[in-house]
């Protein structure tokens, strides 16, 4: 399809030469004071010793069975539920709260002395070393009108700082998962028309490499935006595909499988982000918190529903920030 508007590719903007580096408008804004009440945050970890990696696997093979058992039943019931809004105005639905449930009481079982956090039950930080981060159906809206873009989203931290990630959506037939160390992989299913399943396939994931945003010749390449920067996108002389989805997991799943050449989401909460940030970790990108403090690593003890910070995802930081204060800088 032509470009309705064709211009002539416009030359970098002033705060980006190619081939050097960033000039940024100014210091990344520092991280608002914690409370002095606030627990200080534990040693994280950067990598994982034998007895945590014996952990992490055991808690990803619990999650993927309960995550087979969920499958078929959220494909049979997607869009064939009503939502009503929670007390901060966000939709909910039964499917949000049995999930969550059946979540929770498998973790529970399997993990007593492990921590739960998650968006319909428990949102105050556990004080544990051990905490499952859970967002039962991240694309609520999404889930009720029977569009695909919509997922589980699972982490587990150690002393804050995400060690397993997992993404599942059971409509695109795509199971995104990340360890700590352990790089991040998507395991896809496709089923015929006649209900037939194909061999799940795996394949590494790979953040996609630094894109001109400003070059009219790359308006083909997503980039995930919300409803707002999209709006602005233009203006701010950003030329990518912009792309409002629904889902701030899956946007993060889209830019650690190099689809997407960046996403930004400006309200998210920890539970939205802590799976997804370790995908495009190990993806070999980063994830950065433009404006706010920062979700992560999760702080024991703090309420976490009030709290959430600007953050955008992208190939490295120079590049994710830049991106980001140019597409923010007149809000």
């Amino acid at each position: 399809m032509t470009d309705p508007s064709p211009d002539p590719v416009p030359a970098p903007p002033p705060d980006r030469a190619p081939g050097g580096s960033a000039n940024r408008a100014g210091p990344p804004r520092a991280p608002e004071p914690t409370s002095p009440d606030s627990p200080a945050p534990r040693p994280t970890p950067s990598t994982l010793s034998a007895a945590q990696r014996r952990v992490v696997e055991d808690g990803e093979r619990t999650m993927i069975a309960v995550l087979d058992e969920l499958r078929g039943w959220l494909l049979d019931v997607s869009g064939d539920m009503d939502s009503s809004p929670k007390s901060d105005g966000t939709p909910v639905t039964f499917a949000d709260r049995e999930v969550d449930r059946i979540l929770t009481e498998r973790l529970a079982d399997r993990f007593p002395g492990h921590g739960v956090l998650s968006e319909e039950q428990q949102t105050r930080a556990p004080e544990t070393e051990w905490t499952w981060i859970v967002d039962p159906i991240d694309g609520t809206s999404n889930f009720t009108a029977r569009l695909p873009y919509w997922c589980i989203s699972i982490a587990l931290a150690c002393n804050g700082t995400p060690v397993l990630g997992i993404i599942d959506a059971p409509v695109l037939g795509s199971r995104y998962s990340a360890t700590l160390g352990g790089g991040a992989t998507v395991e896809t299913r496709t089923t015929s028309l006649a209900g037939r399943s194909d061999q799940p396939r795996r394949r590494p994931l790979r953040v996609r490499g630094e894109v001109a945003w400003w070059d009219r010749r790359n308006r083909h390449i997503p980039v995930m935006l919300t409803t707002g920067t999209a709006r602005r996108a233009r203006a701010a002389g950003v030329r990518l595909n912009a792309r409002v989805m629904g889902s701030v997991a899956l946007d993060l799943a889209a830019v650690a499988d190099g689809v997407a050449a960046a996403s930004i989401a400006m309200v998210p909460r920890v539970w939205d982000i802590a799976a997804g940030s370790l995908l495009v970790a190990e993806a070999r990108g980063s994830v950065v918190t433009v404006d706010g403090d920062p979700l992560l690593p999760m702080r024991p003890g703090v309420e976490q529903q009030p709290r959430s910070a600007v953050t955008a995802a992208g190939p490295n930081e120079r590049y994710t920030r830049q991106f980001a204060e140019r597409l923010l800088a007149d809000r």
